[in-house]
């Protein structure tokens, strides 16, 4: 859930995708524009009964983004969501994407350039199967980790 589905966008699918993983784009939107809104209503008016109304109606403006090898569903809150505090970067539920040791510099870089405050890359130690992760938030709040997975040797 975003408050803003164009800067969400932008973050997600530049910033991340093509900054920090090398691959980012926006794939689809839907009901970002009049016409949609406008086809909504009258897809909900002409197929009352069917429960097609009720798809047509309630399905919120939302975008379909590229993140590296991920795809990422942005949703349009249609209310607001209690951001938490600038300096909590860590929490649950949050948005884990695999990275390697190369992006995870480079996202430490990118994030400074962007002005997006992170912590990391902190190094977990085995047995957790994460070896590092760098965590932050998007620009409406939610919880992101970028982390790489250990590879099974015991100094890794």
């Amino acid at each position: 859930m975003v408050d803003d589905l164009v800067l969400a966008e932008r973050f997600y699918a530049e910033v991340l995708g093509q900054e920090i993983f090398g691959n980012g784009s926006v794939d689809t939107r839907y009901m970002l524009s009049t016409d949609e809104f406008l086809e909504s209503r009258r897809r909900s008016g002409s197929e009352r009964g069917n429960g097609a109304a009720t798809f047509w109606v309630n399905r919120p403006p939302h975008s379909n983004v590229t993140v590296g090898e991920a795809k990422v569903s942005l949703y349009l809150a249609d209310h607001h969501l209690q951001e938490p505090p600038p300096e909590q970067l860590r929490g649950a539920p949050r948005l884990a994407l695999t990275a390697t040791d190369q992006q995870l510099e480079r996202a430490a870089t990118v994030l400074a350039r962007h002005e997006v405050a992170f912590e990391g890359p902190v190094q977990h130690p085995a047995p957790c199967l994460t070896a590092a992760s760098l965590y932050f938030k998007d620009p409406a709040g939610n919880f992101l980790e970028l982390c790489r997975p250990r590879t099974g040797s015991p100094t890794d």
